[in-house]
């Protein structure tokens, strides 16, 4: 279906399943929340807490959790479901599919004699594809955007504005890279002489991409310096991440924002790395690892739930942090019973000397 397409609510309820409360025959053209919706759009609802904006509901049908007491406006119909969230992730790809550039290279473009551009791949206007470069069926590269040398880029993935791909980086099939990310800069080797000086270690590997890796705005991925940094089949990174030379980021990975990973760190597969956490060189996360926001992680983590920094379990994080927190008055209850046990030595070691 094309953009805004209306879907009625018993196509839908067929296409994603659920009970379906209301005439099948109201139709639906887009997703908005319960506040901001109108006329012809759906919204959904996950739990309770939600339920309280339904008196003022404007749109034209819900999405229901079915096993909450939650009643939708009179002669609104709804569709309840056991998995709210999940519907709406379903009825935003049915209502709100994602716009696909036609195939073709804009006249403004700069594309080498050398390079392979598939015949149903879109460059835009202002990018750049250099020799040797090969760009799959159905990808797309957009306005501005540079790929290097020597480039692999597979089939539907899309390299969204001013992205650079250095030369030899290669991109699996369905990635996607959002703007201003750099993929295979330089890995930041300088060892420093006995002078103190610092000298460049040539960076001469690449970075490998593999298939329905989504990359976020911003983002740097360093090339190895001999073989490859690899980012695993379906990761997901956000903004403004920073990925080392040499790391290798397991399968199904999520890697949050402003997270930065050193170089030649191992991560295991469906780890999760929340906001700004800080990765040491050569570290080595297990697979399923769950790593909170703005933890500093210098030493191997084994499975399990780590936060602070150092990175600590979870479970011993949460004793300790209250008393951390206390940690001010707490000195200053030990500072007194100190004196306390001091007054009381010398009062027994004055007595004792009486004796």
């Amino acid at each position: 279906m094309s953009a805004r397409a209306g879907w009625t609510l018993g196509s839908l309820a067929e296409r994603i399943g659920g009970r379906l409360d209301g005439d099948p025959a109201v139709e639906v053209f887009g997703v908005r929340s319960v506040e901001g919706a109108r006329k012809g759009d759906l919204a959904v609802v996950f739990d309770r807490r939600h339920a309280s904006a339904l008196a003022a509901f404007a749109g034209s049908a819900l999405i229901l959790p079915e096993d909450a007491a939650i009643e939708p406006p009179a002669d609104r119909p709804s569709l309840r479901v056991s998995h709210p969230r999940r519907a709406l992730v379903e009825v935003l790809h049915l209502l709100h599919p994602e716009a696909r550039r036609a195939a073709g290279i804009d006249p403004g473009a700069s594309v080498a004699g050398g390079a392979r551009v598939d015949s149903t791949a879109y460059v835009g206007p202002g990018a750049v594809v250099e020799e040797g470069a090969s760009i799959g069926p159905r990808s797309e590269v957009h306005a501005n955007s540079i790929v290097g040398a020597g480039v692999s880029i597979g089939t539907g993935t899309i390299v969204f504005p001013n992205v650079t791909l250095y030369p030899g980086v290669r991109l699996g099939d369905r990635v996607r890279v959002h703007a201003g990310t750099v993929i295979g800069s330089d890995g930041f080797g300088f060892p420093r002489g006995e002078d103190g000086t610092l000298s460049k270690v040539p960076q001469v590997g690449t970075v490998v991409v593999e298939d329905d890796v989504e990359i976020g705005a911003n983002c740097a991925i360093d090339r190895a310096t001999l073989e490859e940094t690899r980012i695993g089949r379906g990761t997901k990174i956000d903004n403004l991440v920073q990925i080392g030379h040499n790391a290798e980021i397991g399968p199904d990975c999520c890697i949050m924002g402003q997270v930065g990973i050193s170089g030649s760190v191992r991560v295991g597969a469906r780890a999760t790395l929340c906001g700004q956490v800080g990765v040491a060189d050569q570290v080595r996360l297990e697979e399923g690892v769950v790593v909170g926001a703005q933890s500093g992680v210098p030493h191997d983590l084994t499975a399990g739930v780590w936060l602070g920094t150092p990175a600590i379990l979870a479970t011993r994080a949460r004793r300790m942090f209250p008393a951390l927190a206390r940690l001010p008055e707490t000195r200053q209850e030990l500072r007194e019973l100190a004196e306390r046990v001091a007054a009381l030595e010398e009062i027994l070691r004055s007595s004792h000397e009486r004796d």
